[in-house]
């Protein structure tokens, strides 16, 4: 379906969906182990913390799933699920998705991978995970089939990049506030304090 030269369609048309690495049982450290594994705690809708990410050792029998830029992090439990773009950061650093995250990867030519996880996180595609989610009492589930039928709306590329251009800008402008606020926020303390003192 074409609207103002952008398609919409499902997610499953744009994207594979699949599982996050299968641990068994819980994710330890593991001293000297090379393997970032990438849990709910270290994302955040700038992107994911690798510094905070814990090691550990990835076994199994067939080949993780490593991590690459353009990749998608979905969760898929919890009351908060917002899209997770794995960009250059990640550099030469041996990754894998914790479990209950979906790994996205776009297969579609003419989709960006930062604007899809924009869109994911965008009201029409939340408020149809809200309406689709199994909640048990406190947690809300995402299961696959509901994430594949997410309706996306794909413009021509260059829009795209426009709006990726957009979020980003915005996106940076949000932690400089944040930052200026804390800055505001120490300076009054230490005069306060200063006053205490005096």
């Amino acid at each position: 379906m074409k609207l103002n030269g952008a398609q919409k369609m499902d997610l499953a048309a744009v994207a594979s969906i699949s599982a996050g690495h299968p641990f068994r049982g819980r994710i330890d450290p593991v001293a000297g182990a090379e393997t970032a594994v990438v849990q709910m705690r270290d994302t955040s809708p700038s992107g994911v913390d690798w510094t905070s990410c814990l090691r550990s050792e990835v076994s199994g029998r067939r080949e993780p799933d490593w991590l690459r830029p353009g990749d998608i992090l979905f969760p898929a439990r919890g009351n908060v699920s917002l899209a997770v773009l794995i960009d250059e950061r990640i550099g030469s650093l041996q990754a894998v998705a914790a479990p209950h995250f979906f790994l996205l990867r776009v297969t579609r030519s003419g989709a960006l991978p930062a604007y899809l996880a924009w869109w994911l996180n965008q009201e029409p595609a939340q408020r149809h995970l809200e309406q689709q989610a199994q909640s048990s009492t406190l947690v809300r589930n995402i299961a696959r089939p509901v994430l594949e039928a997410t309706p996306v709306v794909l413009p021509p590329l260059p829009r795209q990049e426009q709006i990726v251009g957009l979020a980003n800008a915005m996106q940076r402008e949000e932690e400089l506030l944040h930052r200026l606020r804390r800055t505001n926020q120490q300076i009054m303390t230490g005069l306060a304090r200063d006053l205490l003192a005096g």
